[in-house]
């Protein structure tokens, strides 16, 4: 394991703590960014990903990795550093393995050091896919030639694709004050505002998360995400500062104030 990756998630009480999240106890559904996510994986002509072969890099409980393999994937494979994610992962799938006839496999790497070209007779992905994993990532200029390394290469349909989530810079960039409302006052009451600052900043951020201290992610701006991935052999296809909608609000009330600055950034490029 590279000497600065950090593998909270092994952590016992860190782990503990976000199973009870409604991510990890629902998947896909309890997450709000995903029908857009799903949109740039599918487009608005495709339902599904028939007998494509698919990458998911930090992949959790394994929801995506089960979702593809519902949706046509002939195989699947699950990356993670953490053993107590992939055993959840596995408990899940075993549950569901005879519905469906595409290969599952998940392996436990670091994304920091993850070779993936080093096999010369290897077969190329048609979709890597990620969710709120890369902003753990410190040198990801260096993953992002490796994802593309393994990626088909072609043009349209026939290009491999790249859709991944990060938190987005607006709410990763904030250090002093830390990442957190304030309450300012409106209209002789009180309002919130988010406290930017540091955006141009981009380094190391160390937060308290789920009751734990210590948790390192990497603070980058817009422009450097899609910089990296141009400089990688990508052409980006798709971007969104992902914040709630209007029918998101009115489905959940206690999600206004996120209206107020977007949450994730969303992502989408081809490998050429």
């Amino acid at each position: 394991m590279h000497a600065r990756t950090q593998n909270i998630y092994d952590d016992p009480q860190f782990f503990s703590a976000y199973s009870t999240l409604q991510r990890s106890q629902q998947g896909l559904a309890a997450a709000p960014e995903w029908p857009s996510l799903r949109h740039m994986i599918l487009g608005s002509a495709s339902n599904a990903l028939p007998q494509s072969r698919v990458l998911d890099l930090g992949c959790g409980y394994g929801w995506f990795v089960r979702w593809a393999r519902e949706n046509g994937a002939s195989y699947v494979k699950g990356v993670e550093i953490s053993e107590k994610m992939i055993e959840k992962a596995k408990s899940f799938d075993a549950d569901t393995a005879s519905t469906f006839p595409g290969e599952i496999c998940y392996e436990r790497h670091d994304l920091e050091t993850i070779t993936l070209d080093e096999n010369p007779n290897r077969e190329s992905y048609d979709l890597v896919y990620s969710s709120l994993t890369l902003h753990y990532i410190e040198d990801l200029g260096r993953l992002f030639r490796q994802i593309h390394s393994f990626l088909k290469k072609g043009n349209g349909s026939a290009s491999g694709k790249l859709v991944f989530s990060v938190e987005h810079p607006i709410y990763s960039a904030p250090v002093r004050p830390a990442a957190d409302w304030i309450d300012v006052p409106v209209d002789e009451g009180k309002g919130k505002a988010w406290p930017l600052n540091s955006y141009s900043e981009e380094g190391l951020r160390v937060t308290s998360w789920l009751g734990t201290d210590g948790v390192r992610k990497y603070h980058r701006t817009t422009e450097t995400y899609v910089s990296l991935l141009l400089e990688n052999g990508f052409a980006l296809t798709g971007l969104k500062d992902w914040a709630p909608s209007q029918d998101d609000i009115a489905a959940h009330p206690e999600w206004s104030v996120e209206r107020h600055r977007p949450f994730f950034l969303l992502l989408a490029a081809e490998a050429r």
